[in-house]
């Protein structure tokens, strides 16, 4: 017995000494990952209203943020950081109220700007501020505004993330602020009919489990001289430009059917980049923009016309920071938490009027 008792002994002993070393091993590398981690595009005038560590914290999360596979890149659920917090079902902010009945559910879909790439907070991003404003002006309507952005998205998987995902939510409203991506060069067509996001999680790979930091960091280290950056073309034809713009219309023209069909209203809102801003900061002025991208916004505008036929409400924002000429950019389309605040104003001036009548008529 008193040997049985000693193999006991000796099993948990080494147990719980293998346990210290991964947790002490992990500690480590976390605190490794976060001095090390590349700040570059937030360290700029953007941000300078920011301390050091609030600048530090921002880089740590984007830079650690865990998505998903192809094709439709989904951020993975239950991560929660220093500046935003990822839900159970995937999408920043709170968790989504199970009530349904005693809400009016808005989605708001887009890509990094949507999601708030570098914003200070959940709170802080389009999403956050809109739903700010209608709990100061309308709190007792209970309208939930949810942020269904992924980094990266253009509009094959904006359109592709509203069919295999968000209709299960019963949105009321879906808000798709959209456009800079397809400009940068990100453009598919969608086949709505037959395109299906065939990604299955693997729940014993360490990429759905972000909380466990050794394997990424580890990974991180072994791939650091591989990194290859995305280049993008200096110039687009005129043919390529036709291309992509007749291929942004055709996909939201089929969204924007989809949605119809399952009874859910449709914004769709051409975003702002820098290059369309009239009144751009000394800081802004320093900053390269792409020729070719004012060029398919413009021509995505025209577009937008022929989608009023198709969408509920479409608006034109390439002119919305128009009246800035504070910092409000600090890359080529993403905005610290000025052009967010700004954004969600202009966005609560169109569609306040539109959610009350909605409410009104349910």
């Amino acid at each position: 017995m008193s040997v049985q008792i000693g193999y006991k002994k000796q099993f948990l002993f080494w147990i719980f000494l293998i346990l210290i070393i991964l947790i002490s091993v992990e500690i480590s590398l976390r605190i490794y990952e976060y001095i090390t981690i590349p700040c570059g595009i937030f360290e700029n005038d953007a941000f300078s209203n920011l301390k050091y560590f609030e600048i530090k914290n921002i880089c740590y999360d984007t830079n650690t943020l865990v998505h998903g596979k192809a094709p439709l890149f989904p951020i993975v659920p239950n991560q929660y950081k220093f500046t935003m917090n990822i839900n159970s079902d995937g999408f920043r902010g709170d968790e989504i109220n199970t009530n349904k009945n005693d809400n009016y559910r808005i989605f708001i879909t887009g890509g990094s700007t949507a999601f708030g790439f570098g914003s200070t907070s959940d709170e802080t991003t389009i999403a956050g501020f809109l739903q700010e404003s209608f709990d100061n002006e309308f709190k007792n309507l209970n309208v939930e505004i949810i942020n269904a952005g992924v980094n990266g998205a253009d509009s094959y998987r904006e359109i592709l993330l509203i069919k295999e995902n968000l209709v299960e939510y019963e949105p009321d409203l879906i808000i798709s602020y959209t456009g800079t991506n397809d400009s940068g060069g990100y453009y598919k067509e969608i086949i709505l009919d037959t395109t299906k996001d065939d990604y299955v999680p693997d729940l014993f790979k360490f990429s759905y489990h972000p909380w466990y930091r050794t394997p990424f960091v580890i990974h991180n280290l072994i791939n650091q001289n591989n990194i290859e950056s995305k280049v993008f073309p200096e110039s687009l034809s005129s043919e390529q430009i036709q291309k992509d713009s007749e291929s942004f219309r055709k996909n939201w023209s089929q969204s924007c059917d989809f949605l119809k069909d399952n009874k859910i209203k449709s914004i769709l809102i051409l975003q702002p980049a820098l290059i369309t801003k009239k009144m751009p900061s000394n800081f802004e002025k320093g900053i390269d923009t792409w020729i070719y991208r004012e060029q398919l916004l413009e021509n995505y505008a025209k577009e937008l016309q022929l989608l009023n036929e198709k969408c509920d409400y479409t608006f034109d924002f390439r002119n919305a920071m128009d009246d800035s000429s504070e910092t409000t950019y600090y890359d080529t389309v993403h905005m610290n938490d000025l052009g967010n605040k700004i954004i969600a104003e202009k966005i609560y001036e169109k569609i306040s009027s539109i959610v009350l009548e909605d409410i009104k008529n349910h």
